[in-house]
């Protein structure tokens, strides 16, 4: 079952989405699919991708993976993640998809890949969370 259109809405909505040019294209238990276009002003010195903007993808695959997973009411906040850097990401389209890898009580653990519009993985990650209530954040 994927995420309601307006949960979509909300996260694709969201102010840091819109200036990164992130895209949420499904949401569900099994995990998250986005997407990123690639431009000019993602570009560091050599013309291709700078690392933040694929770490800023990689970290919303992962989080949104896991509030897929989680109750009503519940957020999660990044505590670590590591990131591997693995072929580099020119101008054009690029995808994520994010899944937990275990669902604790108060900590998370997920992982991310970025594929090139190629389907080679341009970067894995692997993160951290830490699971919160309304109340708690």
């Amino acid at each position: 079952m994927s995420a309601p259109q307006s949960v979509l809405d909300r996260w694709n909505a969201c102010g840091w989405y819109r200036l990164t040019g992130l895209e949420v294209i499904d949401a569900n238990e099994v995990g998250s699919r986005f997407r990123m276009t690639v431009g000019d002003d993602h570009l560091q010195a050599y013309g291709t991708a700078h690392g933040g903007s694929l770490a800023g993808l990689l970290d919303a695959a992962m989080g949104l993976a896991i509030i897929a997973r989680l109750d009503d009411g519940e957020g999660c906040a990044t505590i670590e993640m590591k990131i591997n850097f693995t072929a580099p990401v020119t101008p054009g389209d690029i995808t994520a998809t994010g899944q937990v890898v275990t669902l604790g009580r108060r900590v998370v653990v997920a992982r991310a890949d970025a594929m090139n519009a190629d389907g080679r993985i341009a970067a894995t990650a692997l993160g951290t969370f830490s699971r919160f209530t309304d109340e708690g954040a």
